[in-house]
């Protein structure tokens, strides 16, 4: 069935032949699907062990702060932990210098490829729309060769051992970076 709509929609030029070659057969599942509310109690916040600190000077004279959770959420979860433990969000990501830098602490901090960034990418009318949670611009990117790709809403990771950029399901657990 699911085979049948993918190629459905590619003869009708919905879904391009690149994105097929490129993996538009996994499973896709639109962000409210993914992300149900358990009606679970929230999980206590992450412990010392759990999290690394980091702070990164930025242009005019502003301090970014981060924190490192090696505890996976899913991407909803990451960011309600952001706001309850830290009063900060999933971060954002505005230059090469702090993507390189949270790049190599994640890479020593976590054995996971990847950790949720604070981004979303939603297709829109045949062309991929790009947006910070924290609905800063979008003025720098660092995007793995084929991506953004997304035919639903997907949430954006960081790859720990490149630094590149990817587009996964939201309902993935994975580690995460808050800024504050």
């Amino acid at each position: 069935m699911k085979l049948s709509l993918v190629l459905s929609l590619a003869l009708l030029g919905a879904v391009s032949a690149h994105q097929l070659d490129a993996g538009a057969l996994e499973q896709e599942i639109p962000d409210e699907e993914g992300e149900e509310e358990s009606g679970e109690p929230e999980p206590p916040c992450p412990t010392e062990s759990e999290i690394v600190r980091m702070v990164v000077p930025g242009t005019g004279g502003r301090t970014y702060r981060y924190v490192f959770v090696s505890s996976c959420q899913t991407f909803r979860g990451a960011q309600r932990q952001c706001s309850r433990c830290y009063r900060g969000r999933l971060a954002s990501i505005h230059s090469h210098a702090v993507n390189e830098k949270l790049r190599c602490t994640a890479r020593t901090r976590t054995n996971r490829s990847d950790l949720w960034l604070g981004g979303k990418a939603s297709w829109r009318f045949f062309w991929v729309r790009t947006h910070w949670m924290d609905n800063s611009v979008w003025n720098y990117s660092n995007w793995a060769r084929g991506y953004p790709r997304s035919f639903w809403t997907r949430c954006v990771t960081m790859c720990t051992a490149t630094g590149l950029w990817r587009c996964l399901n939201c309902g993935t657990r994975l580690p995460f970076v808050c800024e504050y």
